[in-house]
């Protein structure tokens, strides 16, 4: 096993459940990949993923076969868009049609949306993005300026794509819009949003106990082997390592395949080597006291701010996350900022993100009760769901680019958040069983 994020612990608990004998290798000091949680002067920060939402049903079960039930947190409110000094609350359900952020013109669009999204029910399944390929034809933003206005792309679609995922809505496909918009109104009292106690960083831990975890172990290649199987060549700091597998689970980014087997045919690299990934930045600042706590996460359109795509507020969430006499307040750098930004100094980039916040939304500035501040860079975020990116996905659901004895997973195949990652996990080692099985 290749990569101890979510997807590569699901696979590796998947097979050890089936007998197997599982060695996960992970370059991190730590396992998790992108859904990590630290604790910062007694504050919880997420690295990455922020919630659980409810239409995760294989995590959730998944959190009750690990024993953590217990440990849920319901997130009380949701979150809200940011117009010319207003919030205007978002919620997940079907009431968000009637949202006054946009005008009596704009909510007709809204329901076209919704009628859309009915025609297409048949090929939207979260657990099988391939399915929507025949949608995988036009971005949002050009299905949006045909079918819906420019309002409702700008002040309803764009402010959540750029705050939850990082992307623009010209970089993203109409098939992943009608995906996320189909899981999140698939319950008639709306989506509902999750923790857990510790932060989203214990699935992970939990994930990752009672295996044979190696981290700091970085694998540089992975060859066919002179017969079945394969042999792992890597480095553990200055120590180099060889081990040899009759198969190989690889749960790393789609951008690290090409370099871990430089074997693949031209077609399997053009799959690995189309995935890009968005970009941000988190500043993660502590304060004396509470800051409002009107609502979970903030969404700030990119007309209001070419800069912060989302604030949070982890107390919101657990009111745990922090001591009882100090609050937390995260803020996100949209994907195109991040890289525009990329070679700006820490501390230069820490202070225009809290001056943006600040002009924005001076109620939530914590600069003058500032306790602590960390600025995290994430230059791979999450994989972006362009035009064609379902196409790619159907040929891969065709098993046109998985070698013998060798699956891959990750959240490029499953979807981007949580639930994508641990069902392809999962689906790699049934492959890779079925395939052990046979032979």
């Amino acid at each position: 096993m290749i990569g101890a994020g979510v997807a590569g612990l699901a696979a590796a608990r998947r097979l050890r459940l089936a007998g197997a004998e599982v060695t996960v290798l992970e370059r991190a000091s730590a396992p998790g990949g992108r859904v990590r949680t630290l604790l910062v002067e007694g504050c919880r920060v997420e690295l990455g993923a922020e919630f659980l939402a409810d239409f995760y049903s294989r995590t959730f079960e998944l959190v009750r076969e690990l024993g953590l039930a217990g440990e849920l947190r319901r997130i009380p409110r949701s979150a809200a868009t940011l117009r010319a000094d207003h919030l205007y609350p978002l919620w997940p359900n079907l009431a968000a049609a009637l949202t006054p952020l946009v005008g009596p013109r704009h909510k007709v669009a809204l329901s076209y949306l919704v009628g859309a999204l009915a025609r297409h029910r048949s090929r939207l399944d979260t657990h099988a993005f391939h399915k929507a390929y025949a949608l995988d034809d036009v971005s949002v933003t050009e299905y949006a300026r045909a079918h819906l206005s420019e309002e409702v792309l700008e002040y309803v679609l764009q402010p959540p794509l750029s705050g939850i995922f990082y992307w623009t809505p010209e970089r993203t496909s109409r098939a992943l819009l009608f995906l996320a918009l189909r899981a999140g109104l698939s319950r008639p009292a709306g989506m509902r949003l999750y923790t857990l106690r510790e932060g989203l960083g214990q699935l992970a831990t939990a994930l990752a106990t009672g295996h044979d975890l190696r981290l700091g172990a970085e694998v540089e290649t992975v060859t066919p082997g002179p017969g079945e199987g394969y042999t792992i060549h890597g480095r553990a700091g200055n120590t180099p390592f060889t081990l040899a597998a009759d198969a190989v689970v690889i749960a790393t980014t789609a951008s690290a395949v090409p370099r871990l087997l430089p074997w693949l045919d031209d077609r399997q690299r053009a799959f690995f080597s189309a995935v890009t990934y968005s970009m941000t930045t988190l500043l993660a600042v502590g304060v004396h006291g509470h800051l409002p706590r009107v609502t979970y996460g903030v969404f700030f359109p990119r007309r209001e701010t070419p800069f912060l795509a989302a604030a949070t507020l982890p107390t919101v969430k657990d009111p745990g996350c922090a001591p009882a006499d100090r609050d937390v307040i995260c803020l996100r750098l949209s994907g195109r900022a991040a890289a525009a930004l990329r070679e700006c100094a820490d501390d230069t980039l820490a202070c225009l993100m809290l001056a943006e916040l600040r002009r924005l939304a001076p109620d939530f500035d914590p600069v003058n009760r500032r306790v602590f501040q960390r600025l995290y860079r994430c230059a791979e975020a999450l994989p972006e769901f362009k035009v064609g990116h379902f196409h790619r996905l159907q040929d891969f659901a065709s098993g046109a680019i998985e070698p013998p004895a060798l699956a891959f997973a990750g959240d490029y195949l499953g979807g981007p958040f949580i639930e994508g990652a641990i069902v392809s996990g999962e689906r790699a080692a049934e492959r890779l069983l079925g395939q052990l099985r046979s032979g």
